[in-house]
């Protein structure tokens, strides 16, 4: 499986904006003032036989596991030759997958529910899992099938509704692109304001798209978007070099192909467009721009 890798677009992330603006001599930001955030999925109907108890927990039942470990190892290495640091442990599938059966245990969550795992990491390779409820889906890829032309006696999935579309808003100012945003912290300020504008009448599915001081789309505050591109009607999606985060589902898509990258111009962006939203809890879903 290709992993994340330090590609010719990362490469001009750094060149473009974190020598500029983050430099290791003056920044005021330390690594010990943030950990590193994996936000992962638990399902237990992702495996042809879900799991009964804890020893049965395999790598299938964790979303996009690999993409997991690939963007962590990622991360890792990024912030490491940042600050000039560095730290011997090895975060592979095996050793991921054992802190959450892990974590399962000294929790006693059943296993028979989904669950949203939140693992945090320090630079020094320290760790710890915590374990939330999530919302069941049954398809973590549906916003990716065609809405038009649907049979009623397939649409009736996820709460009555095979595409409930999330309400997308545009954020009232640009946002500064730093490698907090390109790669997924607790360092959360940035989003944390956009969601200020968010009005709450569609609680749980109402997102903020977030635009850079180019006038560039970069992402939602809690995920990953693509819209349709006028000349040919294909999913597209902000390069890394927009500020965007490096998200284990837009890798996923994009491997897959359901997804292409490109500049996304604000002036291509309005009330009333379609967009798709995905993150590594949700996978993927309809929105539409509404202000």
């Amino acid at each position: 499986m290709k992993s994340f890798q330090l590609d010719k677009d990362l490469k001009s992330v750094h060149t473009d904006y974190i020598d500029r603006f983050f430099p290791k001599s003056n920044s005021s930001i330390k690594p010990e003032d943030f950990e590193i955030l994996s936000t992962i999925r638990y399902d237990p109907t992702l495996s042809k036989v879900p799991p009964t108890g804890y020893i049965d927990i395999s790598p299938s039942n964790i979303f996009l596991l690999s993409e997991h470990v690939a963007r962590l190892q990622y991360t890792f290495t990024f912030f490491h030759h940042l600050y000039g640091t560095s730290f011997d442990s090895d975060i592979g599938e095996e050793y991921l997958l054992k802190q959450i059966v892990e974590s399962f245990k000294e929790s006693q969550k059943p296993v028979d529910k989904s669950y949203k795992i939140r693992g945090l990491f320090k630079l020094d390779g320290s760790s710890r899992l915590e374990i939330h409820d999530t919302t069941i889906r049954e398809d973590l890829l549906l916003g990716l099938h065609p809405a038009d032309g649907e049979n009623s006696a397939e649409a009736s999935t996820e709460s009555g509704s095979r595409h409930d579309e999330w309400d997308v808003y545009i954020n009232t100012k640009s946002s500064l692109i730093s490698p907090f945003t390109s790669f997924k912290t607790t360092k959360r300020d940035v989003y944390t304001e956009a969601r200020r504008i968010l009005p709450g009448l569609k609680p749980g599915k109402e997102e903020v798209l977030l635009f850079n001081s180019q006038n560039q789309l970069m992402e939602g505050s809690i995920t990953n978007v693509a819209i349709k591109r006028q000349s040919d009607g294909k999913w597209v999606t902000p390069l890394l070099s927009s500020g965007c985060l490096c998200g284990v589902t837009r890798h996923y898509l994009l491997r897959r192909n359901f997804i292409e990258e490109d500049v996304i111009s604000m002036k291509d962006v309005s009330i009333g467009n379609e967009v798709l939203l995905f993150n590594g809890i949700m996978g993927v879903v309809r929105g539409r721009i509404v202000g």
